[in-house]
């Protein structure tokens, strides 16, 4: 057997520590309900007490084999001056529970209720660190940051997933890391974990630490990982956290769900990757589908590729009315790394950038349509997509019609995944035409290096209003009596969207405001000097003005952590989405390090969340007339 296939095969038996059927679900321990933000008699915060860091009584031969190979890796060296363990990168270890926030320049808008919620790396800063590390392997912190009545209030805790309440347990790092993969040493690790995991935990898919992104769907609270199963929590309403366990959709799921899976009115979209090679024999590198609320039921779950020959890191997906979007970038799994260092994912440079347009109705792989762009480089956070259409009339009858597909994404000709050096992400739009199955393509703008993008929510409530019928666009007259007519999916309320902007070391200086309609950068915000920030995360509240007509618009507005480095201090800063002027400036009571991605949820989303789990609560408990006895005192005697 050649040596890449040998070696892709030895990390599809470990890569069941990213990639996970069902874990067991907790039992549900009682807990007091605190009413949502009314709170300001709560008892000063505490470190948290350190757990002694006591050697297990006995390792396993896997066990003491793997801490061998760490000495020899020379970590001490490696972790004594890394990028993601200095300046804002480094953990923090101080947990708070709805501390009040100060506002330190201008104030916040009556009409912002509910919470920024953001994930993030954060290794447990007082255990001893022995293995090497990269940035995506720390464990999972949740920032929330809630807002009530023009006053904020802040938490934070690290999500209490299996990885991390083990390693808590033991007193020391055990699970595998990313940053262990490199050289030969890092190859005979990876042949070992596989084995070493199933020492902790029943089901290894369970093993990666949730630390990417944040969701709340259906009222559940899903803590994101794309090599992993959403794991549930649920949150209390002083904001802290309680593992329930790992979705499977009652064991429909067998692959991984990505990061970023998106909420479709009442459906979740979903798709992911996977490189473990017993699951590419059966079906194939990717799998995708649609989880109906409603019904409770998975709708559809497919395999769009058409082929088994290479894992794409295929990050994201988007959607339109009528299609959920996927792509096969030039980015590719690869072992090459264990013997060069780096990243896992190495950009092939004689394969391009695929699309594949998946009907929200297809059953199977072959009603998938790939598109192939013809061009070298990767999408990671896609902005948008929408549909359009143009119909040629004559004697008031269609005589042929021509849908497309726009799509608008930082794109990137050479991704690095490495992270030893920044990439370089410019908005394009990519016209995808499944009739003639071409693709063109064209840079919005090259002025601004962008990344992580993000569109309003949905306008809730309203209806979504096209941009035709909003701005006009009236049918046009052709020479030969023959009409033009335009439609389009995109509506008048996603007229804009946001990114990030990065630097030129990668950090993110500010953030872009873009006009699909205009088809231009509309405007930047820059946090100013010595001043770093993370993804813009965008709300869409009611506003408290009427237009001309009377009628309430919707108001916009951007948040986003920034680190001050000459004070080493943490703000958080809210911008008026319309004209970019920053209305309120928040002192964090700590630092917030660097971190993924987050959500804004609404007050009535998260007053859904905690109602949701009450009743599961109820229920639980009803059959015990002792809990009968503590609910009657909670409610009626005591108030709560």
């Amino acid at each position: 057997m050649r040596l890449a296939p040998r070696l892709l095969l030895i990390f599809g038996a470990a890569a069941n520590a990213f990639v996970l059927p069902a874990h067991h679900r907790n039992s549900r321990r009682p807990t007091m309900a605190l009413k949502y933000l009314d709170t300001p008699d709560l008892p000063p915060i505490q470190d948290p007490p350190s757990k002694p860091q006591q050697r297990p009584a006995r390792r396993s031969f896997l066990h003491q084999l793997d801490r061998f190979l760490t000495e020899l890796q020379d970590t001490q060296r490696h972790l004594s001056n890394h990028t993601f363990l200095s300046g804002n990168f480094r953990p923090v270890s101080k947990e708070h529970v709805s501390a009040p926030v100060e506002v330190v320049d201008g104030a916040i808008p009556p009409n912002l209720e509910g919470a920024f919620l953001r994930n993030g790396p954060n290794p447990i800063r007082d255990m001893e660190r022995k293995k090497r590390y990269h940035w995506f392997d720390g464990h999972a912190m949740l920032h929330t940051l809630a807002f009530k009545d023009g006053e904020a209030r802040y938490s934070n805790q690290f999500i209490p997933s299996p990885r991390y309440s083990i390693e808590q347990e033991l007193g020391e790092e055990f699970f595998p890391n990313l940053g262990e993969y490199y050289g030969l040493l890092g190859l005979i690790k990876l042949s070992i974990h596989g084995e070493l995991v199933k020492q902790k935990l029943d089901d290894t898919m369970t093993v990666a630490p949730p630390n990417t992104n944040i969701m709340l769907f259906n009222n559940k609270l899903y803590c994101l990982h794309e090599a992993s199963l959403p794991m549930e929590c649920r949150m209390h309403p002083d904001g802290r956290l309680e593992y329930v366990g790992y979705e499977t959709f009652d064991g429909v799921l067998d692959y991984p769900v990505s990061a970023h899976p998106v909420i479709d009115g009442g459906d979740l979209l979903f798709h992911s990757y996977s490189v473990d090679q017993k699951l590419i024999r059966e079906s194939g590198t990717m799998k995708m589908g649609r989880y109906n609320a409603a019904t409770h039921s998975v709708q559809q779950y497919l395999v769009p590729t058409p082929t088994k020959s290479h894992v794409s890191f295929a990050h994201s997906l988007v959607h339109t009315e009528n299609y959920m979007i996927v792509w096969d970038c030039s980015v590719h799994f690869s072992t090459d790394a264990l013997f060069m260092g780096g990243s896992f994912f190495k950009q092939i440079n004689d394969h391009t950038l695929k699309f594949g347009i998946v009907p929200k109705d297809a059953t199977k792989g072959e009603d998938v349509i790939w598109l192939d762009s013809g061009e070298v480089g990767a999408i990671v956070h896609p902005l948008h997509a929408w549909e359009e259409t143009v119909e040629e009339c004559k004697d008031g009858k269609v005589v042929s019609s021509k849908k497309v597909i726009r799509l608008w994404s930082p794109f990137c000709e050479a991704l690095n995944l490495a992270l030893d050096k920044a990439n370089t992400f410019h908005m394009k739009e990519f016209v995808l035409d499944p009739g003639s199955k071409t693709v063109a393509s064209e840079v919005i703008d090259d002025t601004v290096n962008c990344e992580f993008s993000i569109m309003p929510p949905k306008a809730q409530g309203s209806v979504e209003t096209s941009v035709v019928e909003a701005l006009g666009s009236p049918a046009m007259q052709t020479r030969d009596d023959t009409s033009r007519r335009y439609t389009s999916t995109l509506s008048i309320h996603d007229r804009y969207g946001y990114t990030a902007i990065s630097g030129n070391d990668g950090t993110f200086i500010g953030y872009a405001k873009w006009d699909l309609v205009s088809r231009c950068l509309d405007s930047t915000v820059y946090y100013g000097e010595n001043k770093i920030g993370g993804e813009p995360m965008v709300v869409r509240a009611e506003s408290l003005v009427y237009d001309a007509t009377g009628v309430k618009e919707d108001a916009i507005y951007v948040g986003s952590y920034v680190y001050d480095e000459e004070e080493d201090q943490s703000y958080f800063e809210i911008y008026e989405g319309s004209t970019n002027e920053r209305v309120c400036r928040l002192k964090m009571p700590s630092r917030v390090p660097y971190g993924f991605h987050g959500q804004w949820i609404s007050g009535e989303e998260l007053e859904g969340h905690f109602q949701y789990h009450d009743a599961k609560d109820s229920r639980f408990h009803a059959g015990c007339p002792v809990q009968w006895l503590r609910f009657f005192l909670r409610d009626h005697v005591l108030g709560h």
